[in-house]
């Protein structure tokens, strides 16, 4: 606060809460709502990087939350609502095209598969099946959230599908990719061209 020349009053005020709720909050002592942390982030950040910081110490607080005050009543929640659910829309969209792009890249590849298959409570998003294996492909385009638990569900998919691997398509390659590949060969993290790639390798 002291290097944006706010005090605990022009803060709370300037996200639309008490200063005894701003309190609460930076002691840790309460858990913001997302639309909270949002403004704070909005007032107080000039960078991703102090963005991650603020998401970080909260995200890590295990103080039970004590609840805030209510900002329901505020003027700013219907075009910060609308703005959170466009940056999901965008971020479904990104997510899509990039689904699409894989089985593009399988049917460049020769590679025939089925789509989004269910079997019991299992679902992958490509399953490919030649000369007696099985492989199954999901697709992360945002590769910087939650990737451990994507990393669990292919795991996961494989015992429930009986893969013999399951391929986790990313747009880009990163560190994850050799972390993932050294702990389970069986689980792999390809680009889309290099899971259509390996597949067509795996199934001839």
């Amino acid at each position: 606060m002291a290097r944006r020349q706010l005090n605990g009053v022009q803060l709370a005020e300037g996200i639309g809460i008490s200063e005894t709720a701003l309190s609460r909050i930076v002691q840790g002592h309460s858990k913001p709502k997302q639309v909270t942390l949002t403004r704070l982030m909005k007032r107080l950040c000039t960078s991703t990087h102090e963005e991650q910081m603020i998401l970080r110490a909260f995200t890590g607080r295990l103080a039970e939350a004590l609840g805030e005050e209510a900002v329901a009543n505020d003027s700013r929640n219907p075009a910060e609502e609308r703005e959170r659910v466009e940056r999901w829309l965008e971020a479904r969209t990104q997510a899509i095209t990039f689904k699409n792009a894989v089985g593009r890249e399988l049917d460049k590849a020769g590679v025939s598969y089925r789509r989004d298959v269910c079997e019991g409570i299992a679902s992958v998003e490509f399953l490919i099946e030649g000369a007696g294996k099985r492989v199954g492909i999901e697709t992360k385009f945002n590769v910087g959230r939650d990737f451990e638990k994507t990393v669990g569900i292919a795991r996961r998919l494989r015992e429930l599908l009986r893969c013999d691997f399951v391929v986790i398509a990313v747009p880009f390659e990163g560190e994850f990719t050799a972390v993932v590949d050294a702990e389970a060969p069986t689980v792999r993290v390809l680009t889309a061209a290099d899971s259509a790639r390996f597949t067509k390798e795996a199934i001839l």
